[in-house]
């Protein structure tokens, strides 16, 4: 028997390890952040959560680590600098289940361009990004997020992944989406975050279920 049963608030805490710094953008109860942080260790040095519920989820998983909160009125260039950087960005406007305005026209789902901002002013090594299944079929946006990735310097690799496939009893399909700066852009040399260019970019509608961007290396 062990010698104490570990308090609730001891199970939810986040664990840091040796590694990657990660900041967290859209973190929702922070499902995403442990997964990467299991196959990379480090900590989440801070992260940007509005939902009252799950902030206080995450007051329990990462106490050390401050909420940023809303991610449009936060100035990146006067906190910590990251390693990786994930976003589980908001798929009301992406699911099914809502009206698919998708991310140009979506409010919610529109929070991308937001966070390609941030990608270019940080300019992290390694950036995850999540979001429902529908976010690959006929306008739902993956062909957008994969150009504008590619317009930002960096290459991108994806796949989708079913509770199912780790042994969980629902399905709950979602996209994977891991990018890292393409050859020739220096990793450690972050993108001012300038205005976005509002042209129409070249990309592609995908059915499949895993893919890279054309012309990226593995």
């Amino acid at each position: 028997m062990p010698d104490r049963v570990p308090a609730v608030a001891d199970l939810l805490r986040f664990i840091d390890t040796e590694g990657p710094v990660l900041g967290s953008l859209c973190t929702g109860m922070a499902g995403l952040d442990p997964g990467v942080a299991a196959a990379l260790g480090g900590r989440i040095a801070w992260y940007c959560e509005v939902d009252p519920h799950a902030s206080a989820i995450l007051a329990a998983h990462v106490p050390d680590a401050p909420n940023l909160g809303d991610l449009r009125a936060v100035d990146f260039t006067a906190i910590e600098t990251v390693d990786v950087l994930t976003a589980g960005f908001p798929c009301q406007d992406i699911s099914a289940a809502g009206r698919r305005a998708a991310i140009e026209k979506g409010a919610r789902s529109g929070l991308w361009h937001t966070i390609l901002d941030v990608i270019r002013l940080l300019g992290p090594r390694l950036v995850v990004v999540e979001n429902v299944a529908a976010l690959r079929w006929r306008n739902g946006g993956l062909d957008r997020v994969l150009a504008d990735l590619a317009e930002a310097g960096y290459d991108a690799v994806w796949r989708c992944l079913r509770a199912a496939d780790i042994g969980a009893a629902h399905r709950r399909e979602r996209v994977f989406l891991c990018t890292v700066p393409g050859a020739g852009r220096d990793a450690d040399d972050a993108h001012s975050a300038g205005p976005r260019r509002r042209t129409p970019r070249p990309g592609r509608s995908s059915t499949q279920a895993c893919g890279r961007a054309s012309g990226e290396p593995q």
